[in-house]
């Protein structure tokens, strides 16, 4: 079932209502409680598209080029570099990419993380046993006993 937003002054139904009626602009803006502009609108869309459109943008004015994922990839992999240090540098030849734009190319990529330092690994074993003569210290009886 479709949910409509409870604030919407318009539904599919009244845009057909309002596209097939002859009645003056006014006197359906007033009935339905919607400016004249929004009438005018939905006369000029017509019968058929009465319908809800998305309100997603066609073209997102932040999605970088393929060259410039390759640029922003070659130099995480060349360089290393922590992800502030990165969009410095970029930011020098692609001004319009900032650093959240980075991120999400890196991100995808599977570069989002730096690669981690190698770390010798501790061998894991047991404790050294220290026996009572070797620790002078060692009162000979454990407390409470």
């Amino acid at each position: 079932m479709l949910a409509f937003h409870p604030e919407a002054r318009t539904t599919p139904a009244v845009r057909r209502e309002i596209a097939c009626s002859r009645e003056p602009t006014g006197l359906l803006a007033q009935r339905f409680g919607v400016s004249t502009e929004t009438i005018r609108k939905f006369r000029k869309r017509g019968f058929a598209d009465c319908q809800d459109r998305s309100s997603r943008p066609h073209k997102l004015p932040w999605k970088a080029t393929e060259e410039e994922w390759a640029i922003v990839c070659a130099l995480r992999r060349a360089t290393g570099f922590p992800l502030d240090d990165l969009t410095f540098v970029i930011t020098h030849f692609l001004p319009h990419l900032n650093r959240y734009a980075v991120y999400r190319i890196l991100k995808a990529e599977a570069l989002g993380r730096r690669p981690s330092t190698r770390q010798t690994k501790r061998e894991s074993g047991t404790l050294k046993d220290y026996g009572r003569a070797s620790n002078p210290r060692w009162p000979g009886r454990l407390p409470g006993k």
